[in-house]
């Protein structure tokens, strides 16, 4: 809101090792200077630019924020070694001081550290280098390392948790704090010790789970209000703005509707693609000749559709953990052995399940009229899918200019979600889109088979109710049964940090798949040939994934 200006640095902690860092800044410094500055380390899968509402609110509040990838992370193309946290706070370190000792404006000797989940574990390790923080604030962490013991709790010490966290229960962060201060009966909402003397710990809930944490206002207030007391001195939060007041949700708005508007743009550039290409280029139009059940029977098929896509995705996830456990991985994502294990297994699962409900003449109508018709020939379904591919390209390429403009733009351009691959990244996603299309393809056989190409047969607006019935049911039992999955994998022993990977993966499949279900329509009543969506979403879902996993 023109009070913050951003730089992206790339720092070398290690010959050959380099460390990507966002460096937020007031644009006027309107107290304090030389500024003490706030490390911001960001948990698993998460990027330097997912801490920003952290970054804006500390930077208007006179901090130099270094906000940093950890390795695999983000921007960054090193390795991610889970384990590791020694050698990811040195690169956290290393960033610090280059920016301590290069601008001229900043305190070169006090700083802060606040983090999130993981981030926490290299956090805690700064404790022991030549330059210790002066306060820390940890979210979504309580440095829990079994039933009853914790890590060695640093001084100045904030826990900022929220209610609905999947990893750290409530009981988990009231013991923590009773641990750190030695009081059994210590409570949320009261600063135990001082922060002038370096004894202080405090314990702060929001409402809020694992991964929104960093976007709950009120955990941003407690961290915002703790680390000016803590770095900056007690007094200083009377001649700072209010930790209430609070900008960064314009932010939050902006990277949404931006990141929404550019993949939903495909829709009109494919559009006018599809209507300048000479006929013989366009994709043929297939007739969607499908026998629509009754309403109940469809959203029976629905529902079962939606259910065994979480159980084959919890399972495939698992196994996948395991084989990576052993040292069989298919790309150099974690996680990634489970994905593709997914892609493969919801395929031929969904095939089984409609040949089983609906028999196989009719799974053979069905994906013969997703563009899947070996009666063609193999030479004509070739030529159909590379048409497929002209429009689809043009798609592809528009989503590719609009992040390349956003990272050539300047720093200061986030969006949700997606991110321009780049180096090994661009590989995986080229992999991972190939890899997803039979999934895809699978699912346009679905949404062709709820969809009537000529909708004055039945009355149309009903026919859209029911549409929107299944599309609701399918996502709902999606939507319970993961519940349900997940916490029978973890009464089952699963380890919490396992499952919430595989949940933030997950969440990010149900976002694409909403997004993937609306562009499929489109295509099926637009074109009458689905293989264009089909590579454009496959493509949109690899660029969401790669962008989220970290490189191992």
């Amino acid at each position: 809101m023109g009070e913050v200006s951003v730089t992206r640095l790339s720092v070398e902690s290690a010959p050959g090792r380099s460390v990507e860092v966002l460096i937020y800044s007031p644009r006027t410094a309107n107290h304090y200077e030389p500024m003490p500055v706030i490390l911001t380390i960001h948990g698993l899968t998460g990027s330097k630019e997912g801490m920003f509402p952290f970054n804006i609110e500390l930077a208007r509040r006179n901090f130099t924020v270094v906000s940093i990838d950890l390795p695999g992370h983000g921007d960054s193309l090193t390795q991610f070694d889970i384990s590791d946290f020694s050698q990811m706070a040195q690169d956290a370190y290393a960033a610090l001081r280059y920016v301590q000792t290069t601008f001229a404006t900043v305190d070169n000797q006090s700083y802060g550290v606040l983090s999130h989940s993981l981030g926490f574990r290299v956090a805690i390790e700064l404790e022991n280098f030549p330059l210790s923080p002066k306060a820390y604030a940890a979210v979504g962490d309580v440095g829990k390392l079994t039933q009853n013991e914790f890590v060695e709790f640093p001084k100045n010490l904030l826990f900022a948790i929220g209610l609905l966290d999947e990893i750290v229960s409530q009981q988990d962060a009231l013991q923590a704090i009773r641990v750190a201060t030695d009081n059994e009966s210590a409570v949320a909402g009261v600063t135990y010790g001082s922060l002038d003397n370096k004894t202080a710990y405090r314990l702060s809930f929001g409402i809020s789970n694992h991964a929104s944490e960093i976007v709950d206002s009120t955990l941003v207030n407690e961290t915002i209000s703790w680390l000016v007391q803590g770095v900056q001195g007690e007094s200083q939060l009377l001649h700072t703005k209010p930790p209430s007041e609070q900008v960064y949700s314009n932010e939050n708005v902006a990277s949404i509707t931006g990141s929404f508007f550019i993949l939903i743009s495909v829709i009109p550039v494919m559009w006018l693609v599809y209507s300048f290409l000479p006929e013989r280029f366009r994709p043929r139009r297939i007739l969607n000749k499908n026998h629509i059940y009754n309403f109940r029977k469809t959203l029976g098929i629905s529902s079962i559709l939606g259910a065994g896509m979480v159980i084959v995705y919890i399972t495939s996830a698992l196994l996948g953990l395991y084989l990576e456990d052993i040292g069989i991985t298919w790309l150099n994502l974690m996680s990634g052995t489970g994905l593709i294990l997914f892609l493969i297994f919801e395929v031929i699962a969904m095939i089984l399940l409609m040949i089983l409900f609906m028999g196989s003449k009719n799974t053979s109508t069905i994906l013969s009229i997703a563009g899947v018709e070996v009666s063609i020939g193999i030479k004509a379904e070739v030529m159909d899918i590379l048409k497929g591919f002209i429009v689809a390209g043009f798609g592809i390429s528009w989503i590719l200019f609009w992040l390349t403009l956003a990272k050539s733009v300047g720093p200061g351009v986030l969006l949700l979600l997606i991110k321009l691959p780049i180096g090994i990244r661009s590989v995986d996603t080229a992999i991972l889109t190939i890899v997803a299309i039979p999934f895809f393809l699978v699912e346009a056989t679905w949404i062709r088979w709820l969809l009537a190409n000529k909708m004055n047969q039945i009355e149309i607006f009903e026919r859209i109710r029911q549409i929107g019935v299944l599309l609701i049911s399918r996502f709902a039992m999606v939507g319970v049964l993961t519940v349900l999955v997940i916490i029978g994998a973890s009464g089952a022993g699963v380890p919490l940090g396992r499952i919430v990977l595989v949940g933030v993966i997950w969440v990010r499949i149900i976002i694409v798949q909403l997004l993937a279900t609306l562009i499929l329509s489109w295509a099926s009543l637009k074109f009458e040939n689905t293989w264009s969506a089909v590579m454009v979403v496959s493509f949109i879902f690899s660029l969401v994934l790669v962008a989220t996993l970290p490189i191992v």
